[in-house]
């Protein structure tokens, strides 16, 4: 259940990324396209992929840590990634790197603000210590990595200099 709530977490990520990278970079109004349903529809095909292989990993600490690396960071990039896309927003690789990474940085740390809660008020148990909340950031960190890495080449860098 908690990973269908991540997914969701992700799709409604891409309509309000939509809208803060419109507000930082166009200053104009995001709109729902076709190009919105297929970046939909990769999102939430990308994270069943994602979980599929976390399952059939034996080890549950290796299972987490690349739950957090795919699910957590890289997803989260290749959500920017395809907001830009579909917005057609003209920003440099740099601008995309930095603010992709504050952007998927903080969704990280809510997502362990959201196991805190989790754990402390309705008694799921999310982590046994506090080494998996500081294991789980640093496997997103890794993950922001490898989606830069893997997206940022394909923003062109399209700025107006004039």
């Amino acid at each position: 259940m908690y990973l269908a709530f991540i997914t969701l977490g992700l799709c409604t990520a891409y309509f309000f990324l939509e809208h803060l990278f419109n507000l930082f970079f166009e200053r104009h109004l995001a709109h729902v396209s076709r190009r919105t349903l297929g970046s939909v529809m990769t999102i939430i095909f990308s994270s069943l992929i994602a979980y599929f292989i976390a399952y059939v990993i034996p080890d549950p600490n290796l299972s987490n840590r690349f739950l957090h690396m795919i699910g957590g960071g890289f997803l989260s990039v290749m959500v920017c990634f395809l907001v830009v896309k579909d917005s057609r927003i003209q920003i440099s690789k740099f601008q995309f790197f930095v603010f992709s990474f504050f952007i998927v940085t903080a969704l990280g740390v809510g997502n362990e603000i959201m196991e805190f809660i989790l754990q402390n008020y309705f008694s799921l148990v999310a982590a046994t210590t506090i080494n998996d909340t500081w294991l789980d950031l640093i496997s997103n960190l890794m993950g922001i990595l490898a989606g830069s890495i893997c997206f940022t080449p394909f923003i062109t860098d399209t700025i107006d200099k004039s």
